[in-house]
């Protein structure tokens, strides 16, 4: 492996937990709102997986991946994905609200973590696996 194919993996990687972590942040801050407001966890868990989503689909495509529109396949692999990704929140939350009493906190940071890695490992291997070069070449100005 080259140096310039190391750079592009760190680079790559950089904007995939920047992207990422402003995403958990977005679910972090809607879920505990809405618990504070008084709706049931389960349901916040949902409304705050949502709000994600839609930061999480922009986010990836134009800056971690730098999409400029959606090739054939990669929305219902993203759709995919996600959904796999919100089973997994809603059971976690559900198993908190049956099985432990973990603080909210904790629990959206649970989740958080858990979901950011069953996504790194589907966006980078299966989503967006056929363009992960296309922001490092607009970087560098090729075509």
């Amino acid at each position: 492996m080259t140096g310039a194919d190391l750079r592009a993996k760190a680079i790559l990687g950089l904007r995939y937990a920047i992207a990422g972590g402003l995403t958990s942040l977005v679910y972090i801050v809607v879920y505990n709102l809405m618990v504070y407001l008084g709706l049931v966890r389960f349901f916040s868990s949902n409304l705050a997986y949502g709000a994600a989503l839609l930061f999480q689909y922009s986010a990836h495509g134009k800056f971690t991946f730098g999409h400029r529109e959606t090739k054939p396949g990669t929305l219902w692999r993203y759709l995919i994905a996600v959904g796999v990704g919100f089973l997994i929140a809603a059971l976690i939350s559900q198993a908190n609200t049956k099985l432990y009493d973990l603080p909210d906190l904790a629990v959206s940071a649970i989740v958080m973590v858990i979901v950011a890695c069953t996504n790194f490992l589907f966006f980078n291997f299966w989503v967006y696996a056929d363009q992960t070069s296309k922001p490092l070449q607009g970087d560098h100005g090729k075509s």
